[in-house]
């Protein structure tokens, strides 16, 4: 049995789309016009139409599923299996309509038994529970006259199975592995490899713009611009994980919190609004230091004039902790050096290279020949790095100049595990899209600044500066957050101190 509020579709549309079938069943009617109706129906056609007294919507009660096309009947799985797709379609719909009630009853026990919801994220909370609906972010993207809108899961919450998928179009239900895929590439950096986000994206298109009749089943649709939509999920996807909200957490987050400290949409903003390095007059962490909410504040000054940093300890010379307007944040030194570093070499393939060394003793390395083939095929991105390779007789090279990411740079071993990685393959440069990333990606997990290194307060100045420059700060290139937000109100509720 499947209740429903229909009050807003006219009686004889839900007769005319409900009547034809090979079953025998009742509705149930009440419409927003005021007219109630039991309806009896037999194998598609109406046997009875009488008048009831009844709230406002729609009850549908089915029996005897194929009773007059036993052939058909011989094809069904078992009773567990057809009730899992009729729960699945269910589903589907409430999700469709979150503002309509929903109940679905099967052999005398509920499987879904939702209240009307003033927004999606509501429902997806009451059909799986608090805990997925805390750990979504919200999408919003529009690009001409298309748009995307709906809710995604936080990449550190996101694991390799119960994956959920749901795609609607101007409030259609269908599914399209292209853009299950556009969204995946916008998770791109922010996942380990198998790793599968929940997604419930809706996309609000013009009329004309899509083709819902390509499908037997209305299952699949067909876009005019295939490609343009695919770029407006990837891009929309991208765009919410670039807020603080993004990142993980320490303690429950709740939707009530979501809602106080936190914007309702991502941030319409392109990946070159940050500089690749932040300057003294352009201070990212003054975006987060402790303030009044709301309201972003500089750096302070002391009585001199002299700017005074925003509070940071090194912790077991692995881990920072600042204080931020709500809480406060720790950060993965190494992680977050991982980002600064892949993106700004990302972006030198496109500009200039960055400054490179000449070494006073050239470093000399002995290769396999098939290490020797990698170094022969990737010559121009090792060069565009920074390295300065040459051929020295046989199987080995020698290296004349390297890059210098930070002071406590280890050349001749970032260059070998580099080397070895491109070689031999890893999760990591496994899942890059092309060599320009493979190798960008091998470069920052092996050049960025270890756990136990200790830093001065002007380096971790500079590594949050340029960390908070980036397009995706709060997750490392392994799919490993960079940030762990820890909010003030999670403090409070540990400490036990009252509102």
């Amino acid at each position: 049995m499947l209740k429903g509020d229909l009050a807003s579709t006219p009686l004889p549309q839900v007769l005319r789309q409900l009547a034809d079938g090979a079953a025998t069943g009742c509705l149930n009617i009440l419409d927003g016009a005021g007219e109630s109706a039991k309806v009896y129906l037999r194998g598609g056609r109406v046997d009875a139409v009488e008048g009831c007294a009844r709230r406002v919507g729609t009850t549908v009660t089915v029996r005897s599923l194929f009773f007059n096309v036993p052939a058909r009947a011989k094809f069904l799985r078992s009773a567990a299996s057809e009730a899992r797709a009729v729960s699945e379609v269910a589903t589907t719909l409430a999700l469709a309509h979150p503002e309509v009630a929903f109940r679905l009853e099967s052999n005398g026990r509920d499987l879904i038994d939702v209240a009307g919801a003033p927004e999606v994220r509501s429902r997806i909370g009451a059909l799986w529970g608090e805990a997925l609906a805390g750990e979504l972010i919200p999408v919003t993207h529009t690009i001409g006259g298309a748009s995307v809108s709906g809710w995604i899961e936080r990449p550190h919450s996101a694991t390799a199975a119960g994956r959920r998928t749901y795609l609607f179009v101007n409030g259609r239900a269908f599914s399209d592995r292209h853009l299950v895929r556009a969204a995946d590439r916008g998770y791109q950096t922010t996942l380990p490899p198998g790793v599968r986000p929940s997604l419930f994206l809706f996309l609000d298109l013009a009329e004309g713009e899509v083709d819902v009749n390509v499908h037997p089943t209305k299952a699949e649709v067909r876009f005019r611009d295939g490609i343009g939509i695919e770029r407006l999920v990837e891009e929309g996807v991208r765009l919410a994980l670039a807020p603080l909200q993004s990142a993980a957490t320490l303690g429950a987050r709740s939707l009530p919190h979501l809602a106080a400290d936190y914007p309702a949409s991502a941030p319409e903003r392109s990946v070159e609004v940050f500089p690749a390095v932040a300057t003294e007059t352009t201070d990212q962490m003054s975006l987060f230091v402790a303030g009044s909410r709301g309201e972003p504040r500089g750096p302070e000054e002391d009585s001199d004039g002299a700017r005074v940093q925003p509070a940071m300890w090194q912790v077991h010379n692995t881990y920072i902790f600042a204080e931020t307007r709500s809480g406060l944040i720790i950060v993965d030194q190494h992680s977050a050096h991982e980002r600064v570093l892949y993106e700004d070499l990302m972006r030198s393939y496109d500009s200039a290279p960055p400054a490179s060394q000449r070494l006073l003793f050239p470093i000399t390395l002995r290769l396999s020949p098939a290490e020797c083939s990698v170094i022969e095929q990737l010559a121009g991105l090792f060069a565009r790095m920074g390295f300065e390779i040459e051929p020295f007789g046989g199987r080995s090279v020698i290296v004349q100049a390297v890059p210098v990411p930070h002071a406590y740079f280890d050349a001749d071993r970032c260059l070998r595990e580099m080397i070895a990685e491109l070689t031999d393959g890893s999760p990591l440069v496994d899942s890059a899209r092309n060599q320009h990333q493979r190798v960008a990606l091998s470069f920052a997990c092996k050049a960025a600044i270890k756990a136990g290194q200790r830093l001065s307060q002007q380096e971790m100045t500079e590594l949050f500066d340029r960390l908070f420059a980036t397009e995706l700060p709060y997750h490392d290139i392994h799919g490993r957050p960079t940030i762990v937000d820890l909010s003030l109100a999670e403090l409070h509720n540990r400490f036990r101190r009252g509102a």
